[in-house]
């Protein structure tokens, strides 16, 4: 430890933490040990890496230092590891100032092996001389045979992806203004126009100023023998460096604006009532955790709750789809409000309501608002105790100016602003950020279907433009970059390369499958309970039997779920229950909830789930109960708005997970369940939300029937209970659970039938989007366990590496896949996809892959050990006990998870490829969903049996 001074150490008693800072007197880096009994050690190392530009610099250095470094020679070490190791986390992140690397494992062999991984990539990339990298996850020139120039890469598709969705586009517009001349004016993650013109040597320049370890923290967490760490972090890497002055200046200036700006989004409706309007200052500086923390507070209570006056009177007076406020990221935060989906035209009285409403809230504050929001961070840091990656959060809550220990004085924090409620304290904050503000930003955005096809116009005439000026010769250095990267990315790693990879034996897995403890109790209702120390948690989820409801009632059930407990009941007004309910509780939710047991049977449930602790338990129920008896369904105006942020929370989310949506729909063609979920939850769904927002302004009375009708009908004692906690107060909360709800009825009515056609066919949605997420599936029903078993573990196989390189790699889609549900269901996806055809025949090659699969033994046996450790990841609290009750409900018994296990294990190479024909008859349904560019499928038309438009 000579090596080493150890600036401080600190005890935190509460998080059973022991917290030591050390730095590295050659180097200067700094090394955050957190002591902790906890066996998912954390490893990361984070740089600061203040962007100059929006060329996305930071973000494509995130994804290439990862293929391949000094010591780990493979193409792509990252993918080998997922590959190979039972990791527990293993990612990389880039914010908006800085880049953190991650990764965790309950082995300590593997994490021993996973942070040396991760520090020769930071360190030692092999992206420093070969360009090719570079050119295959950032940006490269592809010439078409008529010469033509087109830019391609992962991080230029998976930014054309995330710069999609319109609120993204308005955050990087607002920061542009509000944080012009700072790094935070810039889109870290890249611009695509800017990605476009990033040369190799710009990227090399940044390497060489920035990923230096007197520019790095680096962390690690949990039960460990610290000084084996340090000593090889020292030896084999910082011992290399000497400390020097690094400047990654991320200052913050105030900017004034006294004019509205204007801006645009993609939409191909482009109704003035789409604008979004939008109002914004800078706040505190961000090191200061608690003036952070206040705000955070702030923003909820004034601008996120339904009490909040200025939230009731943006809804009233300018009707939006959605309004909300967000924590900007900077060295200095900022409010950013938003009201999206309404006119422009409205921009003047939307900032008279915010401002009006601050003054009055500088003279006084509602407490019941400040104790709702504060409860939702008190809540969260006791749910934090329960996390199965505590570690990582701490981690990535950390601000890289503090020292770890200001970031750990969350808890204190929490508690003393929970103190300061009753005071003045957050009205003076209201004064100080929010009222006298030079830095008062408003921007209104409007939309435009042109927004992209102009940008792609700009990219094509900067191509042309620079093509124009080349040279012969120059164009001919181009074409043989290209050849060298095509030369790259089909280069297989030798067996010399494969060896320096790091890996386990299968002797190094515990294959003991940790089993919940489970008590069945038929008391008035069945209870499930799970006896486990939760740090005071109360873990509930109430299961209401709904069988008896057809299809069409279940839609109209998943709206009743969202207006329960966001719209008056007899005794609460909504305002009041939004105050109400994060004072007693985190977490309340009513879903609509699928369930197929072992048989194939398909049963539909009202869940509703919650957390608490004993003394809040009793109050907590007799707010649900209200809400399950006497909501009232009369606020015709409610109603709307609620409806509207429905749909347009589903807009500014799908492209997000467009992959999973696509999935599911591809599903939803053959498979009864994932048909229900597509209508319940999916594309189906926001088609029934479209339909029913039209219904409602025609005729509201006949809905509000049809809501009154059906909610007589789905709370009943045909309940499930799950509870999560200790013994002792288990026995209390049973005896106010039969209290509160002894007087519900019984329903006797028989099972609805749910009509179901099976058809394979190839079906297109047309969206805004830039990209697309390309989806093949059919079922597998005539399946053993075991085959089903090596169909999972094939899937991992055939994932990666073979999907990722031909579709990601080669492809430049930010991601692909193929999944294997319990069920027989196996199905592909592309995530931020430029292609469809190419993605769809590289689909179609996986039995040929299995056909030719050449497996080395010890690629098998790290196929097997990433499988088998993916079932074996640590879980939270409350995530291990739900799928406990859900394991319950459906039938199977740890004993599947073990014969999986079993099965994975004894696999053969052969029994892998004898699936070929299995593939092969799935990919012959040409049984196809496509969500994404409308131009792009509109191309290929004649490909689709089916095209939908979210549009119409």
């Amino acid at each position: 430890m000579e090596k080493y001074i150890l600036i401080k150490n600190k005890k935190y008693e509460k998080l059973g933490l022991d917290v030591f800072l050390y730095e590295h007197k050659k180097s200067g880096a700094r090394i955050n040990y957190i002591k902790a009994d906890d066996k998912n050690k954390t490893f990361a190392i984070a740089f600061k890496t203040p962007p100059e530009s929006s060329k996305g610099i930071s973000h494509i250095l995130e994804h290439s230092v990862l293929n391949g470094s000094k010591k780990y020679r493979t193409k792509e070490p990252f993918m080998d590891m997922i590959g190979s190791s039972l990791q527990t986390f293993l990612n990389a992140m880039t914010y908006p100032d800085k880049t953190v690397y991650p990764v965790a494992s309950e082995n300590d062999k593997d994490f021993f092996n996973l942070q040396d991984v991760y520090l020769d990539a930071v360190f030692n990339p092999r992206v420093l001389d070969k360009e090719e990298i570079f050119l295959q996850e950032g940006k490269s020139i592809k010439i078409d045979e008529d010469g033509n120039f087109s830019v391609s890469g992962v991080v230029y598709n998976e930014m054309k992806g995330a710069t999609t969705n319109p609120d993204t586009i308005i955050i990087n517009e607002i920061n542009k203004y509000l944080y012009k001349n700072s790094c935070y004016q810039y889109v870290s993650g890249g611009n695509p126009y800017d990605i476009s013109k990033l040369s190799y040597g710009e990227f090399l320049d940044y390497y060489k100023r920035f990923y230096h370890p007197s520019n790095a923290q680096i962390f690690y967490y949990g039960d460990m023998d610290i000084e084996k760490y340090l000593e090889n972090l020292d030896v084999e890497y910082l011992s290399h460096y000497e400390k020097k002055e690094i400047v990654a200046d991320c200052r913050v200036f105030e900017n004034y604006y006294k004019e509205p700006i204007f801006t645009k989004f993609q939409s191909n409706n482009e109704d003035k009532n789409k604008s979004y309007l939008t109002y914004s200052f800078l706040t505190n500086k961000r090191a200061h955790i608690k003036d952070q923390l206040a705000n955070a507070i702030l923003s909820i209570a004034l601008f996120n709750s339904d009490s909040s006056e200025i939230s009731q009177r943006i809804y009233k007076e300018i009707s939006p789809e959605s309004f909300y406020a967000r924590t900007g990221y900077g060295d200095i935060s900022s409010i950013q409000i938003t009201a999206q989906g309404t006119s422009y035209e409205n921009l003047d009285k939307f900032v008279e309501i915010i401002e009006e409403e601050l003054e009055k809230y500088a003279n006084h504050i509602p407490k019941d608002s400040l104790k709702a929001a504060h409860a939702l961070f008190d809540f969260s840091q006791r749910d934090q105790i329960n996390s199965a990656s505590k570690g990582i959060e701490y981690i990535l809550m950390h601000n890289l100016d503090n020292e770890i220990f200001e970031s750990l004085n969350l808890i204190d924090y929490i508690n003393e602003l929970g103190d300061l409620i009753e005071t003045d304290y957050f009205e003076k904050q209201v004064r100080k950020y929010f009222l006298n503000n030079k830095t008062k930003l408003v921007l209104v955005a409007k939309p435009d279907k042109d927004y992209f096809k102009n940008i792609e116009e700009k990219i094509d005439q900067d191509l042309e433009d620079y093509k124009n000026s080349l040279s012969k010769d120059q164009i001919d250095d181009l074409k043989k970059k290209e050849e060298r990267l095509k030369t790259f990315q089909e280069r297989q790693d030798s067996k010399e390369d494969k060896a320096t990879i790091p890996t386990l034996e299968i002797s190094d897995l515990d294959l003991e499958v940790e089993k919940v403890p489970r008590q069945v109790e038929d008391d008035d209702f069945k209870f499930i309970y799970h006896d486990l120390d939760s740090a005071g948690m109360i873990y509930s989820e109430l299961f209401f039997d709904i069988n008896h409801l057809g299809l069409e009632d279940l839609k109209y059930l998943c709206l009743i779920s969202d207006f329960l407990g966001s719209i008056d009941t007899k005794k609460y007004s909504y305002q009041k229950l939004d105050d109400l309910i994060p004072i007693n509780m985190a977490g309340l939710n009513f879903t609509v909830q699928n369930i197929k047991n072992k048989e194939g049977q398909i049963n539909n449930f009202i869940k509703i789930s919650f957390k608490t602790t004993l003394d809040r338990y009793e109050n907590s129920l007799g707010i649900i109960k209200e809400i399950m008896s006497n909501t009232d369904f009369s606020d015709e105006k409610r109603i709307k708005d609620i409806l509207k942020q429905i749909k347009a929370m589903f807009e500014m989310n799908m492209y997000d997970s467009g992959h999973s949506l696509a999935l599911t729909r591809s599903f939803s063609h053959f498979d009864k369940l994932s048909y229900i979920k597509d209508q319940l939850n999916g594309f189906g769904y926001y088609e029934f939300i479209k339909k029913i927002s039209k219904d409602v302004e025609d005729n509201f009375s006949s809905f509000k029937e049809k809501l009154e009708d059906l909610y007589k009908e789905i709370f009943s004692k045909n309940l499930l209970i799950n509870i999560t906690g200790s013994n002792e107060d288990y026995k209390i909360l049973k005896t106010y659970i039969k209290k509160e709800f002894s007087d519900l009825d019984k329903i006797e009515k028989d099972k609805a039938k749910i009509e179901f056609n099976k058809s394979y066919y190839k079906e297109g949605i047309l969206s805004d989007a830039n990209v697309n997420y390309v989806s093949m599936g059919a079922d597998l029903k005539e399946f053993s366990d075991k085959k089903l078993n090596l169909l999972a573990l094939s899937s991992s196989i055939i994932s990666n590496p073979y999907l990722h390189d031909l579709i990601r790699a080669k492809g430049g889609a930010y991601g692909a896949g193929l999944m294997v549900d319990k069920y027989g269901n196996v199905g592909t996806y592309s995530y931020r996809d430029p292609n469809i055809e190419k993605t769809v025949e590289n689909y179609k090659k996986i039995p040929e892959i299995l056909e030719n699969l050449k497996l080395e033994p010890n690629d098998l046996k790290n196929q097997k050990i990433s499988k088998m450790g993916s079932y074996l990841k640590p879980q939270s609290i409350q995530s291990k006990t739900s799928l406990d009750f859900l394991r319950y409900l459906q039938g199977f018994s740890y004993k599947e998870l073990h014969d999986k296990l079993f099965d994975i294990k004894n696999a053969s190479l052969d029994d892998i490829i004898n699936l070929k024909d299995a593939y092969k008859n799935i990919l012959d349904k040409n049984n196809l969903t496509v969500f994404g560019n409308r131009e792009k499928i509109m191309e290929n038309k004649n490909y689709f049996d089916k095209i939908i438009d979210l549009d119409s």
